[in-house]
């Protein structure tokens, strides 16, 4: 069920890969082009997503925690909930608007299912 909501993400274009989180970094769901750069990203976003509870606050599902890393090589987009971490990886020339109306969509039907 998680796999078919994710798929969503990847019909955008621009989309490299997106993947579903552990709050402490273990790979739930994953679709990517490039599949040992998944748990590399994901390592790293949890560990940002900590610093950043750290300092802003725990995310909860009302108030989850939303962020954008812009690389060289693209864009790196993870939204926080209470007990998961949802993330892309894009290339610069995606639909930014696009693809975080769409995150932030599935990572509220996600809630129900993790």
């Amino acid at each position: 069920m998680i796999k078919e909501k994710i798929e969503k993400v990847m019909e955008i274009g621009g989309v490299k890969g997106v993947a579903v989180l552990t709050k402490d970094g273990l790979i739930v769901e994953k679709l990517f082009y490039e599949t040992d750069l998944a748990e590399l990203l994901g390592a790293m976003v949890a560990k940002i997503n900590i610093e950043m509870e750290k300092s802003l606050g725990k995310s909860t599902d009302p108030l989850p925690i939303f962020s954008t890393i812009y690389t060289d090589k693209g864009e790196i987009l993870f939204i926080s909930k209470e007990k998961f971490i949802l993330f892309t990886l894009a290339e610069k020339n995606v639909n930014i608007g696009s693809l975080i109306i769409q995150i932030k969509n599935i990572a509220t039907s996600l809630q129900e299912l993790i």
